[in-house]
């Protein structure tokens, strides 16, 4: 019997029968051997939501229809219509199963707080929920902003199919009547050193995976456990098996028969015995699976889905030019063929790969290219691969895990770096350009760099003036700084004090133009000793340039540590009495006239 607090009072007879009737099940949902089916038929009892599916059917299959509460049937059954719609559409299953995890949440929160589950009272109770995410993401912490913001739009757009809202985006709009947004995703500056760390990070982890796959050949994955596989680093990456412990000392072990047991554990199989037997090296199996699926989404750009859905004989190599190899993959978001390209080297590794999956034997029993593990459970189809195995081998040596949609962005950004052809890479790695620009390129330091240099090169041509820094108007036409002082000097293309005061002058950041400029305010400054003031004691217009000097030399300074250093050092040079060769032999004259 259910708990009391799964009653309702009985209702009638009628509406009894309909519920003997009503399958609220997903029988198009493809599941594996050891999963358990999903049935709304839990949501129509009250508190059957708040405990694992498995033991509220057992519990539901043993009561009586009138533990049923009648009030939730229109909702419930909406959610069904909506959620066997998208499995019909072919949409995602990692998309249906996480509606389906969401929607449960839902009713669990709604049952223990004790609200109405009409279909009237649908939309309010969301609207509470949402403040609840709200309060778990903001004050109590439990869970990030971007994990309460997925979980309510998702639980949004599926109660506006259930109920079908009007507009043409109603869960969209459904969502902006809560007080849930999307939280700003702050990118981190992509600096040199950052890309450069990232590129190691990238290029140790695919040492890694080829040294895995290298290492666990026949002999070894049948052989002697522990396995213990070298790195390019020098790390070992220790392969357990099916062993507790593996730096255990046998010799130590006084009972012969827990002994002869751990032996038996460690030993290779015999010649007769098959590898899937009982599944004792499924984990060995996997890591290397794993990072065969790994490499082939680097060398191909393929996503996780298609790719660990690809059965060895769906596709056929062609030749393409030297560096390429070609084969074609139906994608069901473009409706066609898409094509995929790799290194004509990753050929031979590939074929390695087959003979290996032929060898343990796979080929006898499964078709996939990508053959995953699963201790005697027959995996759905389309299940999402997780790469347990490899993260925790990962974990275990202080490695950085990048799984395949980083992988795949870091491949889309290293060859938009090295051809510089948007057209081509998106063309490469089978996406439209606009796909490729809003969710996989970075921008990059160095490569924004050389692009603002090319620009101002073929926009801001740069010209050798009189004064100090550079000029952009070959037609030498002056114009003086907006609100200048009227006693500063003239830009006339004639004098170098002009060049500081005209907008076509330009600063270079270099060292040795921070000592030109502090060299020649020294001269100014010799030149002001040498002044002798009207009786209307006017400002000599050397003053004007020394403060200008000295304005540009802070904005300098203030751009960065390393600008910083390049303006004490030319003060420090000024102070030693060593100036710059250009203004060097006009201050030696003038401190011998003064």
């Amino acid at each position: 019997m259910l708990p009391t607090h799964f009653r309702k009072p009985s209702w009638d007879w009628l509406e009894d029968v309909i519920m003997y009737e009503l399958s609220l099940t997903f029988p198009d949902m493809s599941l594996g051997t050891h999963q358990i089916p999903w049935n709304l038929n839990i949501l129509l009892h009250n508190g059957a939501a708040c405990i694992p599916r498995k033991k509220a059917m057992e519990i539901i299959n043993n009561s009586s229809s009138e533990n049923i509460d009648a009030i939730r049937i229109p909702a419930v059954c909406a959610f069904h219509e909506a959620i066997s719609s998208m499995i019909k559409q072919g949409r995602s299953r990692a998309l249906i199963e996480s509606s389906l995890e969401v929607l449960w949440r839902f009713y669990s929160w709604a049952e223990t707080n004790s609200l109405s589950m009409s279909q009237e009272d649908v939309v309010v109770n969301f609207k509470r929920w949402s403040e609840h995410q709200l309060y778990r993401s903001k004050v109590t912490k439990e869970v990030s902003e971007i994990y309460a913001y997925r979980q309510t739009s998702k639980l949004a757009n599926l109660i506006a199919r259930a109920l079908k809202l009007p507009g043409s985006k109603p869960g969209g709009a459904l969502l902006m009547q809560t007080r849930i947004r999307k939280p700003s995703s702050k990118k981190r500056v992509m600096t040199s050193s950052a890309d450069k760390q990232n590129l190691s990070n990238t290029f140790e982890f695919g040492h890694c995976l080829r040294s895995i796959c290298d290492a666990l050949d026949i002999p070894t994955v049948r052989g002697r456990l522990p396995i213990r596989i070298a790195l390019q680093n020098g790390k070992t990456l220790v392969v357990a098996g099916s062993l507790l412990n593996t730096e255990l000392d046998l010799e130590s072990i006084e009972c012969k028969s827990v002994r002869k047991n751990a032996e038996r554990a460690r030993a290779p199989l015999a010649a007769n015995e098959s590898i899937f037997a009982r599944h004792k090296r499924s984990g060995i199996l996997n890591l290397r699976i794993e990072s065969e699926l790994l490499i082939f989404i680097a060398q191909t750009g393929m996503n996780l889905t298609q790719a660990s859905s690809l059965e060895r004989e769906s596709y056929r190599w062609k030749s393409n030019g030297d560096d390429l190899e070609v084969f074609r993959v139906y994608k069901g978001r473009r409706s066609g063929e898409a094509i995929f390209r790799c290194y004509r080297s990753y050929k031979e590794h590939l074929q390695r790969y087959f003979k290996w999956l032929r060898d343990i034997g796979f080929t006898e029993h499964d078709k996939r290219l990508f053959p995953l593990q699963s201790r005697g459970m027959i995996r759905a189809k389309e299940s999402k691969v997780r790469f347990y195995t490899l993260k925790d081998s990962f974990k275990k040596i202080n490695i950085s895990f990048l799984g395949p949609q980083e992988i795949r962005k870091t491949r889309v950004n290293w060859l938009l770096r090295r051809n510089n052809n948007l057209e081509l890479t998106a063309e490469q790695m089978a996406h439209d350009k606009e796909v490729l620009l809003r969710d996989y390129h970075r921008p990059h330091h160095q490569l924004a760099a050389s692009e603002i240099v090319r620009f101002h090169g073929s926009t801001d041509p740069f010209y050798k003036p009189p004064g100090p820094g550079l000029c952009v108007d070959k037609g030498r036409s002056e114009e003086l700084l907006y609100s200048m002082p009227k006693d500063a000097p003239k830009p006339d293309c004639i004098s170098p004090e002009g060049c500081l005061f005209c907008t076509k002058h330009r600063d270079v950041m270099t060292q040795d133009y921070c000592w030109k400029l502090s060299s020649h305010a020294k001269i100014k400054s010799l030149e002001t000793n040498l002044y002798k003031p009207s009786e209307r004691q006017e400002l000599h217009p050397a003053y004007r340039v020394i403060d200008r000097i000295n304005e540009k030399l802070e904005t300098i300074a203030s751009g960065s540590e390393i600008r910083a250093m390049w303006v004490s050092e030319a003060r420090d040079l000024i102070r030693a009495g060593r100036y710059h060769p250009y203004w060097r032999g006009h201050i030696e004259l003038m401190e011998i006239i003064a």
